[in-house]
């Protein structure tokens, strides 16, 4: 008897089950709790289902079910899908209803792992593992709660509440804090990317849809930092730093998590990607393809080298000019400007920028990049010596200039090292022709 109502109330929460979270959940967990009452409730059906239990069957029982429901069971990810799905379903009486019965689907198996227990000692060796004979803690879900309270356990539930910056591994999101990220106030230069970057953020966090956003540079450019900034620049806005790996194996499971929560906006950052290397038949299908992307995404991806036109043609690129004398005196300007001084001289500037060329000579910085420009800087507003060096070297009849040829230098080092000889000889062929007339 005992089996038969455990059995029938199995029943009744694999309704309530169907009630909140449809006869076809695209969930893989609320999948794999479906299946796993349907076989609960097979293996029930027996006579004698104490019978059944043995350690010579070749087809998983009832045991072996409730064994492999402890985990997700026992740490309230049952009530964490619960949560999420009233994000999309009426919180009124009908609904909480059901929920309370689908939530309380732990005590329903606890019970099931007593009565079995007896049953699955020989030789003294149960079969039952011992978390399933503890006490089980009460749901949170009820059936009699207000709105506040529904509402209150929601955010609690809430994985993206303890924070706007997670990163995405293995499947899981984890709360981390970002060191140090600069606001987009305190970029200088690259006037057109610092547009379309706030544009682009701006216009998805106003709640407009965004097409995935290719980030191309040289190393050391601001892709990273400029992505941090204007994700964290907009209070909507919560940043998801994924690891590589998941645009090939777990795009789509990330699009179902982060799609339960339509009432937050995402940005998707992968950095640091070789588009040669990656498979990209999951982003094809969940990005244009297959399935829909859901409008509360925006995936967004940097790397040092280009993407095939397969990829660009499902989003936007942004490609970063490259760092050379002239936008070096142009991030210097704005800088000045940034800290009150309205109309740096061109002296000042010029200055400024051969001595920062100089001390890379010198090997205090190991690239000339934006991002050993801003450390210059830095540098600079610390120390007032340098300061008046600096502002008693601009009034001189003989002023300093960068050194052109340093920065084409160190820039064709670099295009060498990450391109190949290959992409110099193109660069310099596409160069010849525009000056031959051949456009």
């Amino acid at each position: 008897m005992k089996f038969r109502a455990a059995r029938e109330e199995l029943d009744q929460i694999r309704g309530s089950f169907r009630i909140i979270f449809g006869n076809r959940p695209d969930n893989p967990k609320i999948i794999w709790l479906f299946k796993l009452i349907n076989s609960i409730v097979d293996a029930l059906d027996s006579p004698h289902p104490e019978k059944m239990m043995s350690f010579t069957q070749s087809t998983p029982d009832a045991i072996d079910l409730i064994n492999e429901a402890a985990d997700m069971l026992l740490d309230n990810q049952l009530d964490q899908l619960i949560f999420e799905r009233f994000n999309h379903i009426p919180h009124d009486r009908f609904f909480l209803e059901h929920a309370a019965r689908a939530a309380a689907m732990p005590e329903v198996i606890h019970r099931l792992a007593e009565m079995f227990e007896s049953f699955s000692i020989p030789h003294g060796v149960s079969r039952i593992r011992p978390e399933w004979l503890a006490k089980i803690p009460p749901s949170p879900v009820k059936a009699d709660m207000s709105e506040n309270e529904l509402n209150s356990a929601i955010a609690e539930h809430d994985p993206f509440g303890a924070g706007r910056t997670l990163k995405y591994l293995n499947s899981s999101f984890v709360p981390v804090r970002p060191q140090n990220w600069r606001r987009m106030e305190d970029f200088y230069g690259f006037h057109s990317v610092r547009d379309i970057f706030k544009e682009h953020f701006n216009s998805f966090a106003a709640g407009n849809p965004a097409p995935p956003l290719f980030i191309t540079s040289l190393p050391g450019l601001g892709k990273t930092a400029m992505t941090i900034a204007a994700t964290l620049g907009n209070p909507e806005l919560t940043l998801i730093i994924a690891e590589p790996k998941a645009l090939e194996e777990s795009l789509e499971q990330m699009f179902q998590t982060l799609g339960s929560y339509p009432h937050r906006r995402f940005v998707v950052f992968f950095d640091d990607i070789d588009p040669r290397e990656v498979n990209w038949y999951s982003f094809r299908t969940c990005v244009g393809g297959t399935f829909a992307q859901p409008d509360n995404i925006n995936i967004v991806i940097a790397a040092n080298y280009d993407f095939s036109p397969n990829v660009l043609s499902r989003g936007r690129k942004i490609t970063f000019p490259i760092f050379d004398e002239i936008s070096c005196q142009e991030m210097i300007s704005d800088f000045l400007v940034r800290h009150k001084l309205r109309n740096p001289s061109h002296n000042l500037i010029s200055v400024m920028a051969a001595d920062y060329v100089e001390e890379f000579g010198q090997k205090k910085f190991a690239e000339l990049s934006p991002r050993s420009l801003i450390r210059y800087l830095e540098i600079y507003m610390r120390d007032p010596k340098k300061r008046k060096k600096m502002l008693e070297a601009s009034y001189q009849e003989l002023i300093m200039r960068p050194d052109a040829q340093l920065f084409y230098e160190q820039n064709i080092k670099m295009m060498r090292a990450l391109y190949g000889d290959g992409y110099i000889e193109d660069i310099l062929r596409e160069k010849l022709r525009k000056l031959g007339g051949g456009e």
